[in-house]
């Protein structure tokens, strides 16, 4: 686990995609998700493992870096094969994401931010717009209610700037970013931020966890994934 500079993969405009995930500390993630607290943090966890993973095994990824906020968050997301650890002194999310990027060191290629409560996202899904958002310079994708956003790309460091706060995907665009066209039933667009959005989280661990709460499994084509 870093708190200095993480070795840039040396490549330039091109090449693999790093994805920089920031966890906010869990003891603070989710709280509007009215869970006995051990068991919430525990579950915000679980959903930056899911999302995670999913950002690792997609195919254009090369690099994936986890900023955390609280170093403690990092010994299970540290279970992810082939994740990076970086530990921020900030808990503003806009100024954790230029944490990231500066310990990327100099030319890390094209760059994505993901948000950590993505559970349901898969690697095929995370390809797919990819994909598309290397053929723009910035690009952006929506989270379900139109507001907030799930994806943030760029194909260098030096144009992702990160926007985030309320109205943030408006606040994208108005930046420059492309909003590209993402389904709405994609786990890319599946953010969870209130208790309803737990019914229909299809992420493994994630769903594992629901299980032992006795959550309802997610019923319908919509959830499907896809």
């Amino acid at each position: 686990m870093s708190q200095g500079r993480v070795p840039g993969n040396g490549q330039s405009g091109r090449g693999p995609w790093t994805v920089i995930v920031p966890v906010k500390s869990s003891a603070r993630a989710k709280s509007r998700i009215r869970l006995d607290p051990a068991m919430r943090r525990t579950l915000a966890l679980i959903m930056a493992e899911d999302t995670v993973s999913a950002a690792v095994g997609a195919t254009p990824v090369g690099r994936v870096l986890v900023v955390l906020e609280d170093s403690r968050d990092g010994a299970m997301l540290a279970r992810v094969p082939r994740v990076e650890l970086f530990v921020t002194d900030t808990d503003e999310l806009n100024a954790a994401i230029r944490d990231g990027l500066a310990a990327l060191g100099p030319e890390p290629g094209p760059v994505a931010v993901l948000p950590a409560d993505l559970p349901s996202l898969t690697a095929a899904e995370l390809t797919g717009a990819l994909d598309l958002a290397a053929a723009h310079p910035r690009s952006v994708v929506a989270d379900r209610a139109g507001t907030g956003t799930t994806l943030l790309a760029a194909r260098s460091a030096d144009l992702l700037d990160p926007r985030y706060g309320a109205g943030s995907f408006a606040a994208h665009v108005a930046g420059g970013a492309v909003p590209l066209d993402v389904p709405a039933r994609s786990g890319l667009r599946r953010d969870v931020d209130r208790v309803d959005n737990l019914r229909s989280v299809t992420g493994p661990r994630t769903r594992a966890v629901l299980k032992l709460l006795a959550w309802p499994a997610p019923v319908g084509p919509e959830f499907a994934g896809g």
